[in-house]
């Protein structure tokens, strides 16, 4: 498989590390290729909310059902610029910032946020 992208990866301390990127592969895949410790809590299956990123430059794939339920269901526990990245994949070069602090398990919120 050919690098189709550069993808930077924005550490919690402010370290960065690049890579190569794959239109093939979703965000979460990359960092288990990069042995990046991602949190993920439903094996990737946008459930669980866990694996959120935040995109500081680039093009993702947009949203798909399973994310855009989500995001709609808990509309407080994401920020705009966050995405899910079992569930996005590069489209062009990107930077991604991981959460300093690891998001909740969505599953584990009573109710959806107003």
């Amino acid at each position: 498989m050919e690098p189709s992208y550069r993808m930077t990866w924005i550490f919690a301390d402010g370290t960065r590390r690049e890579v190569a990127a794959y239109r093939q592969l979703n965000i979460l895949g990359h960092a288990e290729i990069y042995d990046i410790r991602l949190p993920q809590a439903c094996g990737g299956q946008a459930e669980c909310g866990t694996c959120r990123i935040r995109l500081v430059e680039g093009t993702l794939t947009p949203p798909p059902p399973d994310e855009r339920d989500l995001t709609t269901n808990f509309p407080k526990a994401f920020e705009p610029d966050e995405r899910l990245a079992c569930m996005s994949r590069p489209r062009s070069d990107v930077t991604i910032q991981l959460l300093k602090v690891r998001p909740p398990d969505l599953r584990d919120v009573e109710e959806a946020a107003d």
